[in-house]
């Protein structure tokens, strides 16, 4: 939906709506939306984003038609998203009745492209990747490959989908080169970081317009512990919307389904409203009394419960000035919510955590995905005739780490149903069918 914008507004300068290659054609086209709505489009009409239709969200594809996928996962996120920047526009002291305000189209784009570079097979797909890197000492992260696929390997090659500066930065949750927060004495799974090594140019370009005191604070990260990566601190503005609307999605829509499949029990929903219920602000506690006082009979549907969750969650949010006297808006604010909203939000998300993810059922299937992916990898890194055409004229006779990288892109670009056609032709029996790949 194009949004009608009478004026440029202030809240976003001009290094907000640049992009990296100033494209000719692009600009000579008559066109009534703005660079932001521009970036909107190029997201939802990318090959990437059609693929999350087919990419695991909490439970596998394969086992139903009905359920959440990466692909609904992340509209609704955009939706959630959007009304979290509405009510801060209308509402939070710092934009309320003011021309600058937060750009819809801008926060409904990233928050469609957040998870664009999840490979097949949830985080354990995720963490088998990045220990088919590791042999090349590189590593695999899912947010760093969005920002990859956003910049380089979606739309024209090396270049991207040419986002707008913005529209970058707010979906770096993590901003960090990989090499500045890994810590090579961790194997088990890659640092939370939102840009790989190799990326590290366009990474430069895209904070390069922030002062030097901008600059650190975004970069900024925690003192390194034994055991752990280092991890970031700050994220943008806009960023933080898409965070929380992100956790708000993975508390209530990615709960419902695991309610509706019996994968958790409703006494275990209780359980958690009850804990809540004294502690939550005054519109989360009315719709947590309500229903509980109306369980037994059935008159407040759980999807009604978790709709008005949501619109509780959404109001509470508001804006903090971090960073006050700094230039830009997108590092001065920052989206929050208040403690005791934050604690109900988590305790909702360990429901699913606990009962779904972490369960016998979805680990095994997280497990045999791994599985699928390790063997994927070996094969294709030693044989590269089992790549596509457009991915094998770029394999190199000199460089294993171009050539690791290269594999990875192509195995993580995959949808779950793919991985596993793929996987049947080269070490199953039957093989499936010249064409079903």
């Amino acid at each position: 939906m194009i949004l009608h914008k009478p004026f440029r507004n202030p809240f976003y300068n001009e290094q907000d709506i640049e992009r990296k290659v100033d494209q000719e054609n692009a600009k000579q086209r008559i066109s009534v939306r703005d660079d932001f709505e521009r970036d909107y489009g190029r997201i939802i009409h990318s090959a990437a984003f059609r693929r999350l239709q087919a990419k695991t969200q909490v439970i596998a594809v394969s086992e139903g038609d009905f359920h959440r996928t990466r692909l609904t996962h992340s509209l609704e996120v955009a939706q959630i998203a959007r009304g979290i920047g509405t009510s801060l526009n209308d509402n939070d002291k710092f934009l309320k009745d003011k021309e600058e305000n937060i750009d819809i189209s801008l926060v409904e784009a990233a928050a469609l492209a957040h998870d664009l570079g999840h490979p097949p097979f949830g985080h354990q797909g995720e963490r088998a990747l990045n220990k088919c890197m590791r042999t090349f000492d590189l590593n695999f992260e899912g947010n760093a490959h969005t920002f990859r696929l956003l910049t380089c390997l979606e739309g024209q090659r090396e270049i991207g989908l040419n986002l707008t500066r913005a529209s970058l930065l707010s979906i770096l949750k993590y901003p960090s080169v990989m090499k500045n927060v890994n810590n090579h004495a961790v194997v088990k799974k890659p640092p939370k970081c939102s840009v790989f090594d190799e990326d590290e140019a366009v990474f430069q370009w895209l904070i390069g317009e922030f002062t030097p005191e901008e600059q650190k604070y975004l970069l900024m990260c925690s003192d390194m512990e034994d055991g752990k990566h280092l991890r970031t601190i700050n994220k943008t503005l806009e960023c933080s919307v898409i965070e929380l609307a992100d956790d708000i999605a993975y508390a209530t829509y990615d709960l419902e389904d695991s309610l509706k499949l019996n994968l958790i029990s409703h006494n275990h929903l209780y359980e958690v409203l009850e804990q809540h219920a004294d502690l939550a602000s005054g519109r989360i506690k009315n719709v947590i009394v309500t229903y509980l006082a109306q369980k037994e009979s059935g008159g407040y549907p759980v999807k009604q419960l978790f709709a008005d969750l949501v619109s509780g969650f959404i109001n509470d949010v508001s804006l903090e000035e971090k960073m006050p006297h700094l230039i830009s808006n997108r590092l001065r604010f920052k989206a929050v919510m208040p403690q005791n909203t934050m604690n109900f939000l988590d305790s909702l998300k360990k429901l699913v955590e606990q009962h779904v993810i972490l369960s016998q059922r979805v680990q095994t299937f997280e497990w045999r995905g791994g599985q699928i992916i390790d063997k994927l990898f070996d094969a294709m890194i030693h044989d590269q005739n089992l790549l596509p055409e457009d991915v094998k004229n770029r394999w190199s006779a000199s460089s294993d780490y171009h050539n690791a990288r290269l594999v990875c892109d192509y195995i993580a670009g995959m949808t779950d149903n793919y991985a596993l056609k793929m996987y049947s032709r080269l070490f199953e029996a039957s093989g499936g069918k010249l064409f079903d790949i």
